[in-house]
């Protein structure tokens, strides 16, 4: 049917959409690492302090990466390991990376731009990847390009249903090279072109969507396969037994009545069996019965009519079944529609996705002056190493959904969570006067909040938060799969006011100091020195003022 082809290559396509998305988060995810003033020296002189202190197993454990090779501009590794997440021990790199390793191809040479990523899937023999490799340009990304910073991590069955978790969606996906597809898999790859989909029945209750996925050179890579219920193909299916049915036996019920009206002809009875068929007909109640006496052909003529009128009744009550189907599989259809826009909703704001709804291709404004805040969790690293990944999660989502919680009790955005990172911003995308304010009162009921959960060692939790107040971009960019997210000065002070704060504590920056100083309680720290700023003076937000 054409609404179940149409409905399997939708969900194709929100597969499609999962893993660019899934690569647009692990080139995000690694951008500070290529603006990191300590990686872009490592790069140049080799300080094995770095390696000590930064790339350690737990790194690779968090942040489920696979590979890290740190290079100098002429593309010599500096560094480069791989990681064995089973055994928990390092591993030698995966067969088949070493000969991408060279300028021009993963890695950038000096002459490279500063916001310049190379980001996708590459296929090694020991399966797809997700790497990401950015250039070593030190602080705010000025540059020149020192060297090249790469990561990555295999697309193993394990993080393949993570990814799909979140969409409800049941994927498989196969390398376009493998001399063992299954036959479906071939069918497909022979059916369909680099960017179509392709649908194909895998049995009665299955039905399967396919896609083609490029790697990082915009060659076709991987076949994805979504299955999908064949719900829709059911029913109409139970639909037409139905109709075929009660044509059926209608046509039976007329054509007996009319052989026994030609075989038999009595004018009265006749007449009177006409006039008692005239006047159920004009009330219309199929419940009402011919009354005629006898045991001859008219009289079971009389019955036949009223065996007629019964298989109409039943004919009705079924018909008002289909209906009451039908109209439960609209809902059916309308509460899926609406699951999809709390999806939508879930990951951007409201008037964003509205936009979005209505196809415009690039959504970005300017805002004069909004707040952000960034908080991050202190002495997290020991403990996630202590923690198995599936407490270490569980935690994180308890604590971030009482942040999340507060932040549309104030009517705040939430931007996003990196690790155990935790942004978000006031003042848009609805712009209001008192975004400076909502984010105080969110960043003292989340060190409140925090304090509630207790460490492995009974110890309560502390946040490192920073605040500032200042212009940004914000919008949606990219073609497939959206994010909302800002750009600007602002949002990196904000985020140098957390690094450089201290647990427990709220460092604000002075912009917004200067709004917020009349209703809280501030203590002047006085002068900090800033990554990639300078000198900057700092407060402490101690809480709200006490009514005069």
């Amino acid at each position: 049917m054409a609404a179940e082809a149409q409905d399997t290559r939708r969900t194709a396509q929100v597969a499609l959409n999962l893993f660019h998305q899934a690569s647009r988060d692990f080139n995000a995810r690694w951008t500070d690492w290529s603006q990191w003033d300590d990686a872009h020296t490592f790069v140049q002189d080799g300080n094995q302090e770095f390696v000590r202190s930064n790339l350690v197993p737990e790194l690779f454990d968090i942040a489920r990466i696979d590979l890290a090779v740190f290079a100098d501009a002429d593309g010599e590794p500096v560094y480069s390991a791989g990681y064995d997440h089973s055994a928990k021990r390092w591993a030698p790199l995966p067969r088949g990376i070493a000969e991408r390793l060279r300028v021009g191809d993963l890695l950038f040479g000096r002459d490279a731009p500063n916001n310049a990523v190379r980001g996708g899937i590459i296929l090694l023999p020991d399966g797809p990847m997700l790497l990401c490799s950015q250039p070593s340009v030190g602080s705010a990304g000025r540059g020149p390009a020192a060297g090249t910073v790469t990561f990555g991590r295999f697309l193993t069955s394990a993080e393949i249903a993570r990814l799909a978790e979140p969409a409800g969606l049941s994927l498989a996906v196969r390398r376009l090279d493998d001399p063992e597809l299954p036959a479906d898999f071939r069918e497909a790859r022979a059916a369909m072109s680099d960017d179509t989909t392709f649908v194909h029945p895998l049995g009665e209750d299955r039905i399967a969507g396919y896609a083609v996925l490029r790697d990082i050179d915009g060659r076709p890579a991987l076949l994805v396969r979504v299955d999908n219920d064949r719900a829709i193909l059911r029913m109409g299916h139970d639909t037409l037994r139905y109709l075929v049915l009660v044509t059926v036996l209608v046509g039976l019920v007329f054509g007996g009545v009319t052989l026994l009206l030609l075989e038999k002809l009595v004018l009265y009875r006749l007449a009177r069996l006409s006039r008692e068929v005239t006047e159920i007909g004009g009330v219309g109640d199929l419940s009402a019965r011919v009354a005629m006496p006898g045991n001859d052909e008219l009289s079971r003529l009389t019955g036949s009519i009223n065996g007629m009128l019964s298989a109409l009744e039943a004919n009705a009550r079924r018909q008002s079944q289909q209906k009451t189907a039908l109209e439960q599989a609209k809902a059916a259809a309308e509460q899926a529609h609406e699951r999809s826009d709390r999806l939508l909703l879930n990951i951007l704001p409201r008037s964003i996705a509205e936009q979005l709804k209505e196809n415009e291709r690039l959504i970005a404004e300017h805002f004069d002056e909004v707040t952000i805040l960034f908080a991050d969790i202190a002495s997290f690293t020991p403990l996630a190493a202590r923690l198995n990944p599936t407490e270490l999660v569980g935690l994180l989502n308890r604590m971030f959904s009482s942040f999340d919680q507060l932040a549309e009790q104030l009517g705040l955005e939430k931007i996003k969570t990196i690790g155990d990172a935790y942004m978000v911003v006031g003042g848009l995308p609805v712009q209001r006067p008192d975004h400076a304010r909502a984010i105080a009162q969110m960043a003292l009921a989340m060190a409140d909040t925090v304090s509630q959960f207790l460490a492995d060692d009974g110890q309560p939790f502390r946040l490192r938060i920073g605040i500032n107040t200042g212009p940004v971009i914000a919008g949606v960019i990219g073609k497939r799969k959206f994010s909302y997210d800002l750009w600007g000065d602002a949002v990196n002070v904000a985020s140098r006011m957390e690094s450089s704060g201290e647990p427990g504590r709220i460092q604000v920056s002075e912009a917004s100091y200067a709004l917020l100083r009349g209703d809280f309680a501030l203590e002047e720290r006085g002068l900090v020195a800033i990554k990639g700023k300078g000198a900057m003076k700092t407060y402490w937000l101690l809480g709200e003022s006490s009514p005069q």
